[in-house]
């Protein structure tokens, strides 16, 4: 998906504020939820699965909250891990992978220790009857096993799943009172899309003369994410002449197309995973006759709303270039558009 305008007060140019304006309503229309991103050591990554692409950006998270409560509890041990029972056995082994191995490094405020003692199955006979317990049985164990481990605390971590949506769910104890001194509920951020195909249309001026000259463009763009930040994508898009109302136009435009790659990169990323901001440049070549077949340069800002909706908002700078009937086409311009992703 994707969209683009442009101009200001001449029938060439409508303000800029405008699409600014435009592309901030649909931004809104984003909810927030917490964010979540970051890369595995394993031969997985966060494109190749959506729920581990939530997953990682967790640890960050749970870390930010363990900070809070450093000056309370900076050791803590791990009393339990749990995931919902829909997980498979893969998933569970990522993702203690990527809890065990990079929380450590991603919260250096608080020291985290493994605790088997935690989750040790205890047997008891009362009254002929054997009973099973799992876990820490009273206040005092907790108290000696804590000085034991050398450790203020202990945390249990648990991993639920709602329709592809992942939910994070921290709870960490006082050794010493029992005290629940922090409970967070983290949800996962869903993955961008990998790979889009994007339809567009809007409006593209032209520096004919000093004047600028009206086109309608409508275009196609295959954009592919490569890596967190970065995407690339190749656009072609079709101008027809738009000047009939045009006082000062100089030349009408025959219909003609512009090829261009571009670089992408996300300079914010909205909590919800989905909507973003994106910065781009590249190259275009104008496949027109009329126009001696010039060179352009593309810079400009993406606003990508759910990963649906998309507003364009770009500056291209044409190389001179002599038409067929003697005008130049050279400098400065900008382009509106307006987008769908599929």
């Amino acid at each position: 998906m994707i969209v683009s305008f442009l101009r200001h007060r001449r029938p060439g140019r409508r303000c800029a504020a405008l699409a600014a304006g435009s592309a901030l309503a649909l931004l809104l229309l984003a909810v927030p939820a917490p964010a979540w991103a970051q890369e595995e050591e394993e031969d997985f990554s966060f494109r190749q699965d959506e729920e581990l692409y939530q997953l990682d950006e967790a640890v960050t998270m749970i870390a930010s909250s363990l900070n809070r409560i450093a000056d309370r509890v900076s050791i803590l041990a791990i009393n339990s891990l749990q995931f919902g029972k829909d997980f498979d056995r893969d998933f569970r082994h990522k993702a203690r992978v990527i809890f065990l191995a990079q929380l450590f490094d991603a919260n250096p405020a608080i020291k985290l220790v493994q605790c088997q003692e935690c989750q040790r199955l205890q047997t008891k006979i009362v009254r002929g009857v054997l009973k099973l317990r799992k876990g820490i049985p009273s206040g005092e164990e907790r108290i000696a096993l804590a000085k034991e481990l050398g450790v203020h605390g202990y945390i249990d971590i648990g991993v639920f799943r709602d329709d592809r949506q992942l939910t994070v769910y921290l709870q960490v104890i006082e050794a010493e009172t029992g005290a629940i001194i922090l409970v967070e509920e983290l949800v996962g951020r869903r993955a961008p899309q990998r790979d889009s195909l994007v339809f567009s249309f809007g409006e593209m001026l032209f520096p004919i003369d000093g004047a600028d000259h009206n086109a309608l463009v409508f275009a196609v763009r295959e954009a592919i994410q490569i890596s967190e930040r970065f995407s690339f994508g190749i656009e072609l898009a079709f101008f027809i002449d738009n000047n009939e109302n045009n006082p000062d136009a100089v030349v009408e435009l025959d219909t003609g197309a512009v090829v261009a790659p571009t670089i992408g990169y996300d300079f914010w990323q909205f909590s919800s995973g989905d909507s973003r901001i994106t910065a781009y440049l590249g190259l275009g070549k104008l496949i027109s006759p009329q126009l001696n077949y010039g060179n352009l340069a593309k810079l400009g800002i993406l606003f990508i709303v759910r990963d649906q909706l998309e507003v364009l908002l770009g500056f291209n700078w044409f190389q001179e270039t002599t038409l067929d009937n003697g005008e130049v086409l050279e400098g400065a311009s900008y382009e509106l558009r307006f987008g769908y992703r599929f």
